[in-house]
């Protein structure tokens, strides 16, 4: 797996897997923060999912976004976890909207793909 990674053969568009496939990526690093949009279909819904990055002083990484609805929520999770093998906390907001959160451990598996990679390591 690390020659493919190096050739770049990890590709997060095209992806197709558990009845996700990734349609786009777009990145942009604005005020410290690095922020993706993903554009996936998921059970034949397709929806974008505008993600942010976080580095704290300590160090520390984490990755959050936001959802509204159970199945929205639900086509979420599927997509944490099929893209990052490990599923994300999921916290109730009190205003409706949902908050997906990942740990460093998330990102650190998001940058195996070739359109995420450069910009994480930064």
């Amino acid at each position: 797996m690390e020659e493919g990674r190096i050739r770049g053969a990890l590709r997060l568009v095209g992806l197709e897997r558990d009845g996700v496939k990734v349609l786009d990526v777009k990145t942009e690093e604005r005020d410290s923060k690095l922020y993706f949009t993903i554009r996936a279909e998921i059970d034949v819904v397709e929806e974008e999912y505008k993600i942010t990055f976080y580095r704290e002083r300590d160090g520390k990484r984490y990755l959050r976004f936001y959802v509204r609805g159970e199945d929205a929520v639900a086509r979420a999770v599927r997509l944490v976890e099929v893209l990052t093998g490990e599923g994300p906390q999921v916290t109730e907001m009190p205003n409706g909207w949902t908050m997906i959160k990942g740990s460093g451990r998330h990102i650190d598996a998001l940058a195996r793909y070739e359109e995420l990679r450069e910009a994480i390591e930064r």
